[in-house]
């Protein structure tokens, strides 16, 4: 256990350096732009966990520079502790960015209101547990790509799956009529209890076979 908190913290400490004042305040007032736009924080939390998303990949690209998989086998930290680890980074770094945005979302909103504007903002219960979701399963396919063939290698094929979750998003919402359509339709099909187990039984089948699958792909490559 002490060997995993202590990889899940490496993780961190090779990702911390691209989280610049720069690039939060480029998140910051892209998230802002489209909960005003939207009138909805449902729309900054696709945003947030669209940019977690991009994230993921940071750790593998950091281990490429500095050789870090290697050092791994030096300290012994063991191939399984390594894509334990990551995943449990991957976890925690969701949960960071949606606990961040949504508040930086309702600090806006409550700001824009003390200043005098009329602005009724929605909060889509079923949208920002949806988003996440999905985007965690697009990590759950982009992960076991970086496990076997290393960040560089699999960078361009990686994209495929996130765009294609990007264009079915907005064929979706634009069909729907927006996050509001979106969050109607959603509310609906989960209004039967049953579909919230068979969902979240679904997620857990594809994390873990893409956990097996990371693991699988790790232990076959040498440093």
């Amino acid at each position: 256990m002490s060997k995993l908190r202590e990889f899940v913290k490496l993780d961190y400490f090779t990702v911390k350096p691209y989280f610049t004042v720069k690039n939060l305040l480029i998140y910051g007032a892209m998230i802002l732009f489209l909960t005003i736009m939207s009138a909805n924080v449902s729309a900054g939390i696709s945003i947030g966990t669209m940019l977690a998303t991009m994230h993921t990949g940071y750790p593998f690209i950091a281990g490429e520079k500095c050789n870090m998989d290697a050092l791994y086998v030096t300290l012994s930290a063991g191939k399984k502790t390594v894509v334990l680890g990551r995943y449990l980074f991957t976890l925690l770094l969701n949960i960071c960015v949606v606990l961040a945005v949504f508040a930086f979302s309702m600090i806006v909103m409550l700001a824009y209101g003390i200043f005098g504007h009329e602005f009724q903002v929605a909060v889509s219960g079923s949208v920002l547990l949806f988003m996440p979701a999905l985007f965690m399963v697009l990590q759950a396919v982009q992960l076991p790509l970086y496990f076997k063939f290393g960040y560089t290698k699999a960078k361009y094929t990686s994209i495929i799956p996130f765009a294609a979750l990007m264009a079915g998003y907005m064929v979706l919402t634009g069909f729907l009529g927006g996050i509001s359509g979106l969050d109607e339709t959603l509310n609906n099909v989960f209004a039967n209890r049953f579909a919230y187990i068979a969902v979240d039984a679904a997620f857990l089948v594809i994390v873990f076979a893409s956990y097996r699958l990371s693991l699988l792909f790790y232990k076959k490559r040498e440093f």
